[in-house]
């Protein structure tokens, strides 16, 4: 989506990993650096319920699930950053767009504090070839934030296994009852 005051940058939520102080920030803060993404809120919450899932031990990353006020979702807390097409693409790779990890949807969110406002944005949510799975999967429960706490048990790209992909991780370990 394009703003106002930068017409071909597209607001971004971000809910997971890639917070500010989260364990794949950096990827946003290069960006920052080069002037291709802007935090617009540090506060922000999806104006809908969405069940947040987080995987397993084995593949602890945080998914948020198309599936708009689901029974136990909740409304998900994250920030807004604006980014540029260049950054936007990057992201595209990172989220794993073109592999079926995640998908960019359109999401209404709600800033929070003086001059709240609510906006669309875009956020990376779980394929919908796996989210319904997923969800019965996590017993239908979810959370309103990625925390800090869930975030320390995350493992980065470079310390998984390279022989297997991430989606084929989640899928084994989330969706094949190989649960830890």
């Amino acid at each position: 989506m394009a703003t106002d005051e930068h017409p071909t940058t597209i607001t971004i939520f971000v809910y997971g990993t890639l917070k500010t102080g989260f364990p794949n920030y950096h990827v946003l803060s290069d960006f920052l650096t080069a002037g291709d993404i802007s935090l617009l809120s540090p506060s922000a919450t999806t104006a809908t319920p969405y069940p947040l899932v987080v995987g397993p031990r084995a593949v602890p990353v945080p998914f948020l699930l198309p599936l708009p006020s689901a029974a136990g979702s909740h409304r998900v807390s994250g920030e807004l950053v604006s980014v540029s097409p260049r950054a936007l693409s990057a992201l595209d790779s990172f989220e794993g767009v073109p592999h079926g990890h995640y998908e960019r949807r359109p999401v209404v969110v709600k800033t929070a504090g003086e001059g709240a406002k609510e906006l669309e944005a875009q956020a990376y949510f779980a394929h919908r070839s796996f989210a319904e799975e997923m969800w019965k999967r996590s017993g239908e429960k979810g959370f309103a934030e990625y925390t800090r706490d869930m975030a320390l048990h995350y493992v980065k790209d470079q310390d998984r296994p390279h022989h297997i992909t991430t989606l084929a991780q989640v899928i084994a370990t989330f969706l094949h009852n190989q649960m830890p």
